[in-house]
């Protein structure tokens, strides 16, 4: 199957609707979330570093590490679509406090980094920056292990990453350890029927995109003269706070096909069968996009030792964030040294 058919197989998996049908944000903001977004937003940027990229674009990431500035283990983690660094700092928080060092990258086109929002300019720019993020950070901390996590989006580009690099022996060096969080899951023909019935009820009338159907038949016209139309709209929660996020640039909410294509590998399966490294999978049982049988049935198609599978039962897409943070951790020392 064709990477583009799989990126729209996606996109209606997880439901996107047309340009006309008038639909909700899948996502919801809990309210004993909203102190965390609260913070999040109005949370000065600080320990912001910068790398240039392969095309001389800057890639922002900030650095969280102990108290005493010492760690073992460094998390480089990838944000998930429509965010940003800044949403992962809680994440990022509670491993600083168990002597765990994280690196949280802004992709282009996102946050305080350079590039055209929501695109990608190839098709591999993507897994190059990454690739480059890791270098940097295999410079800053030459003596720790270098975990690489991603979240929704981000877990597919980790595993684009792999794809990418794997039969590349010179240019790769595999992670010490892989967190794939909502994502980069495989989908199974076996969930539940209870778990189909809810994710039934929690999509009717919502979507987590929408697609501009006259823009998306004018992407591939566009693309004889290099140009990207941005068809993808997240749709975001009715909600204060994700306008304020909006506005004041923390969000992207428009999406090049081709930002998409660089994001996800064309063969989730191949992938499994490249991953060398111990592997952590993590879902909240709430989840509007991730469904718990997919990681599951992912958990089981690994071949890698040791891995380990964690469901939050009250976590949802988001929440998942800061919710898994302990068990991270614990799985960090005690299997990453």
């Amino acid at each position: 199957m064709k990477p583009l058919s799989l990126v729209l197989l996606a996109l209606l998996f997880v439901g996107c609707g047309g340009s006309q049908a008038v639909q909700k944000s899948v996502f919801e903001l809990e309210p004993t979330d909203r102190p965390v977004y609260e913070r999040l937003i109005s949370q000065a940027d600080s320990a912001v570093r910068y790398f240039t990229t392969f095309d001389l674009t800057r890639i922002a990431y900030r650095v969280v590490l102990p108290s005493d500035g010492e760690t073992k283990t460094v998390v480089a983690f990838i944000h998930g679509t429509a965010a940003q660094s800044k949403l992962y700092l809680p994440l990022a928080d509670s491993l600083r406090e168990r002597g765990i060092g994280t690196a949280l990258i802004d992709l282009r086109g996102h946050g305080l980094s350079g590039g055209t929002r929501g695109d990608s300019p190839t098709a591999d720019a993507l897994v190059r920056d990454v690739k480059l993020f890791l270098d940097t950070l295999r410079r800053e901390f030459p003596n720790a292990k270098i975990v690489l996590g991603g979240h929704s989006l981000g877990a597919g580009l980790c595993l684009k990453f792999v794809d990418y690099f794997a039969e590349k022996k010179k240019l790769y060096r595999p992670p010490d350890g892989l967190l794939l969080m909502a994502g980069g899951f495989l989908p199974s023909d076996t969930c539940s029927a209870v778990e189909v019935q809810e994710r039934r009820k929690r999509l009717s009338g919502r979507a987590f995109a929408r697609i501009d159907g006259a823009t998306f038949a004018a992407v591939l016209p566009a693309s004889i003269f290099n140009l990207r139309p941005q068809p993808i709209e997240i749709l975001l929660p009715n909600d204060s706070l994700a306008q304020v996020a909006a506005r004041n640039g923390l969000l992207t909410v428009r999406y090049s096909m081709q930002f998409l294509l660089a994001a996800f590998p064309a063969d989730i399966a191949q992938v499994y069968q490249k991953l060398k490294c111990p592997t952590l999978l993590i879902v909240g049982r709430q989840d509007e996009l991730a469904r718990t049988c997919d990681a599951e049935y992912a958990f089981k198609r690994l071949s890698v030792e040791p891995r380990e599978l964690f469901i939050v039962s009250d976590a949802n897409h988001i929440n998942v964030i800061w919710k898994s943070a302990g068990a991270i951790a614990d799985w960090l020392k005690e299997t990453v040294k």
